[in-house]
């Protein structure tokens, strides 16, 4: 059963659903928006009940399409492509989860899609989650910020203590899906996560405060402590790795001052820290490196 560029598999009878949207691309710094998209779907079991066909919106020598080939046989070609998953909650509100990929092309009817789909399910309200790299501390608890289509919202993510987010500049799928949804009366929220930038790797410790907020936001029970656990133990390898490194420590200490004066992002802070190569941390040698020495120790 097809409806325009999305194929359904069923359509779930649902109670005023909460659309929840993440992009692997340009939005997904340290894999925030993907991570998180990933977790709902497989904590909360969700399932998988449309998906959009991605031909018109990609150019495949951008995101090039995964070939699957095992012992000289092809298996699978898969594309760039955006699955719609749905979760029936028992005492809180449906969810709609789409885990996807932002588009390169024809954002009007992508967008327009989207919300043609939102709409024919009755969705009271969207989130987006996005990533970004930021000139913040990964000493200092994680920063989340927020831009949302109504004044309503506003005063909600002040109350909870979230940054308003001010920038002029390239705009993401989020800022495009928000003002449509603005136009149609949707009410949305966009959360971006702020990770520190000279950590150029997936940050788990991110991700966790990115769904306790928006969990905290739609009243939704879901068990974060494992993923918390993760978050504090990356900090700790991250610290650790510091600590061998006097340059780091001297580019870490100047953002803490930063930070404690709230202008963690200014321009000033990025002329003073030098190059963006001499302050990252490139996780991935690092636990190669403490694996080498583990088996070495065995």
């Amino acid at each position: 059963m097809k409806s325009g560029k999305i194929v359904y598999y069923e359509k779930p009878n649902l109670n005023e659903p909460c659309l929840i949207i993440g992009f692997e691309g340009w939005p997904n710094a340290a894999e925030v928006s993907s991570s998180a998209l990933q977790h709902l779907i497989g904590s909360l079991k969700a399932k998988e009940f449309a998906f959009m066909e991605a031909e018109d919106f990609y150019q495949s020598s951008v995101s090039r399409p995964i070939g699957v080939i095992k012992e000289g046989r092809l298996v699978e070609v898969k594309l760039p492509g955006n699955r719609f998953y749905y979760v029936k909650n028992r005492g809180s509100q449906d969810l709609i989860l789409l885990h996807g990929v932002e588009p390169h092309l024809r954002w009007t009817f992508f967008v327009d899609l989207l919300l043609d789909l939102a709409e024919s399910f009755g969705v009271s309200e969207i989130f987006t989650i996005g990533g970004t790299y930021d000139y913040i501390p990964h000493t200092c608890p994680p920063m989340v910020s927020a831009v949302v289509s109504d004044d309503d919202l506003r005063k909600k993510v002040v109350q909870a203590g979230l940054g308003l987010t001010e920038y002029t500049g390239p705009i993401s799928i989020h800022t495009f899906i928000l003002e449509t949804a603005r136009k149609r009366g949707l009410r949305t929220t966009c959360l971006w996560g702020h990770a520190p930038q000279y950590l150029q790797t997936k940050n788990v410790r991110v991700v966790y405060s990115v769904l306790k907020i928006l969990t905290d936001f739609i009243g939704l029970e879901m068990d974060l402590s494992e993923l918390h656990r993760a978050g504090e133990y990356f900090n700790e390898q991250v610290s650790h790795l510091v600590e061998e490194d006097p340059k780091l420590q001297e580019v870490i200490k100047k953002l803490e001052e930063l930070y404690k004066q709230a202008e963690p992002s200014s321009d000033e802070s990025k002329k003073e820290e030098g190059s963006r190569e001499e302050k990252v941390i490139y996780m991935h040698a690092f636990l190669k490196r403490q694996e080498d020495g583990d088996k070495k120790e065995g």
